[in-house]
């Protein structure tokens, strides 16, 4: 089977001919989940689609674009949103990441926290997050450096040159 036995089994369907296809895969899954753990539990959910490459874009894109006004690399400013805007999500959202979060990196210091959300250690935050949480993390990473005086490109224009910008309300 080839199935680790801590793994959930999960299928994905946007459409009732994706469900049905799912669905005709069911028999073989639960036979092997019963086999695996003898108790099972089947739910059906909604599904949190994970963050957009358009959104690692951009975020990148403007973290450039901070490195070329600011006095910091983009990793330095990479490093600065993930601690200030990604954690306080995760943490309000996620309870297993709180916890862990809590008893592992808090207790840091400052210092030590910016350069854990850095390369080479890169602190697991925004691949955590849904396309809704990654959009509010954007949101953030945007009013912050806007409001420093900084001009980045606007979301809605997905990367038209920084002199043709249309200034957002």
């Amino acid at each position: 089977m080839g199935k680790p036995a801590n793994k959930p089994f999960v299928s994905r369907a946007a459409s009732l001919q994706e469900a049905m296809a799912a669905i005709s895969k069911l028999p073989r899954v639960l036979t092997d989940a019963i086999q695996l753990w003898g108790d099972v539990e089947i739910i059906v959910q909604k599904r949190q689609v994970k963050r957009s490459v358009d959104q690692n874009k951009l975020q990148r894109k403007w973290l450039l674009e901070a490195e070329a006004q600011g006095d910091q690399t983009a990793e330095e400013y990479r490093g600065f949103c993930k601690l200030h805007f990604a954690v306080p999500i995760l943490r309000w959202e996620l309870p297993e990441f709180k916890e862990k979060y809590d008893r592992i990196v808090r207790p840091l210091p400052y210092e030590a926290k910016l350069e854990l959300m850095q390369e080479p250690l890169d602190f697991p935050c925004t691949r955590l997050m849904t396309k809704e949480q990654k959009s509010r993390y954007l949101d953030a990473i945007y009013q912050h450096f806007t409001g420093l005086g900084m001009r980045l490109t606007d979301p809605g224009l997905k990367g038209i040159n920084p002199h043709d910008y249309r200034e957002v309300a």
